[in-house]
């Protein structure tokens, strides 16, 4: 089934509307807000293992892509995290996106509420974010992913630049930073080569007042998060 959206341009009109969440009951998979003077990209579409965002921001020839990735996989040789990574950048597969994680209601809305207008008045590096829609659940909490969208994962000072506009914005929480190839590979947590699909986390330390960010390693055998 084709993900459905809410994509949200810019205007000069208020933004209280970009809190009104639908739910997947309605139809919908992701709210966008895009700021409106960023050319939109083509773009592609993954709850809380980190796979579920969906990835929309499309760059490349996917059909190659999937047909170089699938000839490597059957050639039987090693899949390691720079094998993507060399794929990334022969195929221009570079966009990438900081996570985070939040609960359905008011400390969610809030936190959505500070990266939406950062992006429209033009406060972050990012020019996109998109937050999952409400799934209601009988018997739990629902959730949301906010993702927070970079053009090119390899340029690390670009990456630590996105976190760092986004921590401006008084975000606190863990952030999780995961390149878009993994999603248009099919390569999710829990995967056949170990590899880990979140290459970045960030955490805040409040009496500091900074980051600490830390460049995952991939899974070995027997463990998984």
């Amino acid at each position: 089934m084709t993900p459905q959206y809410i994509i949200i341009q810019h205007t000069k009109s208020p933004l209280g509307h970009l809190l009104c969440f639908p739910s997947r009951e309605d139809g919908y998979d992701w709210i966008h807000v895009r700021r409106s003077d960023e050319e939109e990209d083509d773009t592609e579409e993954e709850s809380d293992d980190s796979d579920n965002d969906d990835d929309s921001d499309d760059d490349s020839d996917a059909d190659e892509l999937q047909e170089t990735w699938e000839k490597w996989i059957a050639s039987g040789q090693h899949v390691s995290r720079e094998k993507i990574f060399e794929l990334a950048k022969e195929y221009e597969c570079t966009h990438g996106k900081w996570m985070l994680f939040v609960s359905t209601g008011g400390k969610g809305d809030y936190l959505w509420s500070l990266i939406a207008k950062g992006i429209v008045n033009g406060r972050t590096l990012s020019t996109h974010a998109k937050i999952s829609a409400t799934e209601e659940t009988e018997y739990c909490e629902s959730s949301h992913v906010i993702c927070m969208y970079n053009k090119n994962f390899l340029d690390r000072d670009q990456m630590l630049e996105s976190e760092r506009t986004i921590r401006s914005l008084g975000i606190k929480g863990t952030l999780k930073y995961k390149p878009d190839i993994y999603t248009h590979l099919g390569v999710y947590t829990n995967n056949p080569w170990l590899l880990n699909p979140v290459i970045y986390t960030s955490n805040f330390d409040i009496l500091k007042n900074q980051s600490i960010i830390e460049e995952t390693t991939d899974f070995h055998k027997g463990y998984r998060p």
